[in-house]
């Protein structure tokens, strides 16, 4: 006799099946039984698993994802399937977009983690072979793929055609470098294509190792670098034709990539982009609390002209900071530095709301920039709490715990509670979390700057709840 099966928890639950039988299209996929179809997920979010995703799809000739043969979002007892694949959709998703974890170092700066090179011809791959090898003793730590199809060539017999490939990788490399002809990579990148500050470096390099295109996201996306370095590599001509760089002039774009910034506002950047190629000079100012000299050499003059330090931050054009001031000029582009550092206190079973919530005063309240925040810190007696994690993950933010040895150690003063000393051993958690979370990116000494990690904004509490913010210069 077989077991009884036990029903999930959402099985026949109103939340878990819907139909909308007066759309037009449905249903939009041949089902036997149209009483079972689901119309809950009508745009299916496996989808951006790609090839991962487990449905019966194919690729079509331009590289598009076809999924008219599957069922999986469409039947009810698939529910649980989908919804159980959320984490791994949420961490597809971050491969499109700036990550403020993955493919950056430290300081925010993108890193080249995965480059791909794709070739089709006999002669290709034999270029590819050694512009990889040449490449990889420049960037020894960068997983370095090949691939593409070839008949002649053993192994790739039955690879991936180009226009598969690059719909497998396009979301999934920091590079894609072709080693063929100009058309047939931009036909490949074609239905991908969105963004430059989303879209990873695209190179092209001729068969014969001649010439190496730089051919799409030449400065966010880091081709332009990658473009000199391969040609270096590989004893290649570099072809870059972006206009600042034909021209010798400041680029904002690559500026903020290459230091850790982040660009506050792209239509912005399109205009500073814009004055500086009509002619005009721009100032820049750096904030203050990153003691950045006066006479700190080409720190711009390495970028190209257009482009000159103000130490007055209300005539600034540009302005690197962590926050913005009042006396700012209103149409002034922000490039924001991960410099601050979260501390966060709450009660047990606290909600990702109500930090939410706390966090977003402070920020408020201090003129600080989402963006610059670069990490988030607690006790270690929080390590379970949930609504902790879950406002980590919203944010894309790293989550460090210290004991409570580790916590009264930070050198400061800070705000002081006998009952939090009572509960935790330590008489303030989220000051001194903010502040240890920002000892760890100056060494604990501040050697990386020449300043020490300092306390920017004291805790405020609410609900049960407190946040403090910290900055490492």
């Amino acid at each position: 006799m077989s077991e009884k099966r036990e029903k999930p928890y959402w099985e026949g639950k109103h939340y878990s099946f819907f139909q909308n039988t007066e759309c037009e299209y449905f249903p939009c996929h041949r089902i036997a039984d149209p009483a079972r179809f689901s119309c809950l997920f009508c745009y299916c979010p496996l989808y951006m698993l790609g090839p991962d995703c487990g449905g019966n799809f194919r690729y079509t000739e331009k590289g598009i994802k076809d999924c008219t043969n599957c069922l999986i979002p469409h039947l009810p007892e698939n529910y649980g399937l989908i919804t159980g694949k959320y984490k791994e959709i949420a961490a597809a998703m971050q491969q499109t977009v700036p990550s403020q974890k993955n493919g950056n170092d430290r300081q925010g700066r993108k890193t080249m983690d995965r480059i791909v090179m794709l070739a089709c011809t006999e002669r290709g791959f034999e270029t590819m072979r050694g512009a990889a090898s040449a490449l990889k003793e420049h960037l020894p730590n960068t997983e370095i793929l090949q691939t593409g199809r070839c008949a002649y060539v053993s192994g790739f017999e039955n690879g991936p055609k180009l226009s598969e490939a690059a719909a497998k990788w396009f979301h999934e490399a920091d590079a894609l470098i072709f080693i063929a002809a100009t058309g047939i990579a931009v036909r490949c990148i074609a239905p991908f294509v969105k963004d430059k500050f989303r879209d990873p470096a695209v190179l092209v390099m001729d068969e014969n190792g001649k010439f190496v295109i730089s051919l799409m996201s030449g400065h966010a996306g880091g081709a332009n670098r990658l473009c000199g370095l391969l040609a270096e590599a590989a004893g290649a001509q570099p072809v870059i034709t972006t206009a600042t760089d034909g021209r010798g002039l400041f680029a904002v774009d690559v500026f903020a990539a290459e230091n850790g910034l982040q660009i506050s506002d792209r239509t912005i950047a399109k205009q500073i982009s814009a004055r500086v190629l009509a002619g005009e000079t721009l100032h820049i100012y750096f904030d203050e609390a990153f003691g950045i000299s006066a006479d700190s050499g080409n720190l711009i003059e390495k970028y190209g002209k257009g482009v000159s330090r103000t130490e007055e931050r209300a005539d600034a054009d540009i302005i690197v900071s962590f926050r913005h001031e009042e006396g700012d000029r209103r149409d002034a582009l922000y490039l924001i530095p991960r410099a601050v550092t979260l501390g966060i206190g709450c009660r047990k079973g606290i909600s990702s709301e109500a930090i939410h919530k706390v966090v977003a005063q402070i920020l408020q309240i201090s003129g600080v920039f989402p963006q610059a925040v670069s990490g988030i810190a607690s006790i270690d007696l929080k390590k379970e709490e949930a609504g902790l994690h879950a406002f980590a993950e919203e944010w894309n933010l790293p989550l460090t715990f210290f004991t409570a040895e580790e916590l009264s150690r930070v050198p400061g003063t800070f705000s002081t509670s006998d009952f939090v000393r009572n509960v935790t051993g330590v008489d303030c958690v989220c000051e001194r979390s903010a502040v240890r979370l920002a000892m760890d990116h100056t060494d604990h000494t501040g050697a990386e700057c020449g300043k020490e990690a300092l306390l920017l904004e004291r805790k405020i509490s609410l609900e049960g709840v407190t946040v403090a913010l910290a900055l490492w210069p």
